[in-house]
Order: C-alpha cells, then sequence, then structure tokens
C-alpha cells in the first residue's frame, strides 16, 4: 500500500501544552485523549519510524523465529540434564548463543529453499546430544526429554497470544501495525514448530516419543530410519498429506485455543508475505 497514512485526531489532541491548563498539568490529558507513547504510529523525527516496514517485519519475525528454534533445542538439553544426562551441558548446547546451535541443512538450507519456494518457513536446529544412557528412569525421562521442545513452543506461542491480545484490548496496535503481524508470525512459526515437530518421523520429536512405547524390536527400525530421516521429512511434507495435517493444527489452535479470527490468520500470513517477497 503506497501513500502516507493520516495522522489519526487522537496523535494530534496529544500535542497540547500542559501550560495553558494547570489542571491538565495536575490531572494530565483530558478524558478520551492519549499521550503520544501510547499512539500505534512513532511521532515525526522518531528513529523507528525511518525503519522500512518490510526490514522491521522481517527482522523482527526473525529474531523470534531464531530464539525459538534456540529455546526448543535448549528445552530438551536442560530436561536431559535434569533427568541426568550432562551431555548438552558439557557440549556447551544450554546456551542462548545462536551460533551453537546453527546446523547447516536445518538452519540454513531448510529455511532457504522454503522461502525460494513461497512457502511458510520450517526450519531447525543442530539436534541436542542426549546420551539416554545417564537417564535414572530411562523410558519415562526419554519421553521427558522429546517432549521438552514441544512445550516450549506452545509456550512461547501461548505468551505471544497473550502479549497480542492484551496489545489490541489496550488499543496500542491494530492488525494494520508491523508490530501485532511481527507477533502474530512469531504465534504462526511457534504452531508450526510444534507440529512439524510431532510427526513421527525420525529424526523429529514426535518420532522420539512413538519410539519410546514400541516393543524393542520396532525401536530397531526406527534407529536404521534416522539416516534417511531428512528425505523422508520433505517426503512427508511434499508428497502425504503431513503439510495438510501441520496447517490444520497450527488453525485449530489459532482459532480454538487463542481465540484469533481466520480472516486474522490469513492477514498475517499475506502481509508477511508480501514484505518478504516485495508484493
Amino acid at each position: 500500500m503506497t501513500g502516507i497514512a493520516p495522522t489519526p485526531p487522537y496523535v494530534l489532541q496529544a500535542q497540547f501544552r500542559l501550560t495553558q491548563d494547570d489542571t491538565t498539568a495536575i490531572l494530565g490529558p483530558p478524558a478520551g485523549v492519549r499521550p503520544r507513547w501510547f499512539t500505534r504510529e512513532p511521532p515525526p523525527g522518531d528513529p523507528d519510524s525511518m525503519i522500512p516496514p518490510a526490514v522491521y517485519l522481517v527482522v523482527g519475525f526473525g529474531t523470534i523465529f531464531v530464539m525459538s528454534v534456540v529455546l526448543h533445542e535448549i528445552g530438551h538439553g536442560l530436561v536431559a540434564y535434569l533427568c541426568g544426562d550432562p551431555t548438552a551441558k558439557l557440549a556447551g548446547r544450554l546456551s542462548l548463543n545462536p551460533i551453537r546451535h546453527v546446523d547447516p541443512v536445518f538452519t540454513l538450507l531448510m529455511p532457504a529453499l522454503f522461502i525460494w519456494l513461497k512457502l511458510p518457513v520450517l526450519g531447525g536446529a543442530k539436534p541436542v546430544p542426549v546420551n539416554p544412557y545417564h537417564f535414572r528412569h530411562p523410558v519415562r525421562d526419554d519421553r521427558l526429554v522429546s517432549a521438552a521442545g514441544l512445550v516450549v513452543n506452545i509456550v512461547i506461542a501461548s505468551v505471544l497470544a497473550m502479549l497480542l491480545h492484551l496489545l489490541l484490548w489496550l488499543g496500542v496496535v491494530t492488525w494494520e501495525s508491523p508490530h501485532a503481524i511481527v507477533l502474530g508470525m512469531g504465534i504462526i512459526s511457534n504452531l508450526v514448530l510444534f507440529s512439524f515437530n510431532l510427526m513421527p518421523i525420525p529424526p523429529l520429536d514426535g518420532s522420539r516419543l512413538l519410539r519410546s512405547i514400541l516393543p524393542w524390536s520396532a525401536r530397531n527400525v526406527f534407529d536404521r530410519m534416522d539416516r534417511f530421516g531428512l528425505m523422508l521429512v520433505y517426503g512427508a511434507l511434499f508428497v502425504t498429506g503431513f503439510g495438510r495435517l501441520i496447517f490444520v493444527v497450527v488453525e485449530f489452535f489459532w482459532q480454538r485455543v487463542f481465540i484469533f479470527r481466520v480472516g486474522e490468520f490469513w492477514h498475517v500470513l499475506l502481509t508477511f508475505n508480501g514484505a518478504l517477497h516485495g508484493g
């Protein structure tokens, strides 16, 4: 959308002189007038107004996405450490430094491929090393470690959803605001990470959960499938119906759990996609 948006009336009303009225100076602005910091548009000269919206959307979402992936892996390592396995801690994988978690395929190649194909961005980090022989209760602890990353993504999505609801309720942002788009994309991306990792395909978390309830003979089959994991994941997304299933799960949480409208879901996706591809 081109052109300059008109300044909202309440922005103009907020630019009054406190010295003109002692009562106003003591009691604050009249009812219904919002101070400058409460408005959704930055005042003239504000450095934030100099940031192109597309750059803000990409950088803002990228920051949330990277930290969500990092926290997902830290969740695995931290739960493993609490269950008696120090492998991740000794390898330095309980760090918030994203560089320690970079994987050439899942962190770099996969997101670039999805961006090039103009599809929802998927990616991940280097799997956290876990040694189940250190677990105090091997079966239970293996399930807890596998589920930890999934829980982290649901918690992040929930926190972002509550923050977005609060900002919308206060009137600080609207669905046209870049801040709302960034938060909305943060929610969607964490729901996608949750749904994607829930797939029962090695090396994803869902396969670990499924493996923990299978008989030992079937577990050996799962272990041998690890070497073909990346091809199986891509095949499941593009050939089978798992891609559609991910969308169904994301849409369910968006509407039924976080109580947003489906129109807002598509608005967030299309606005971000337009910024990403210059549309």
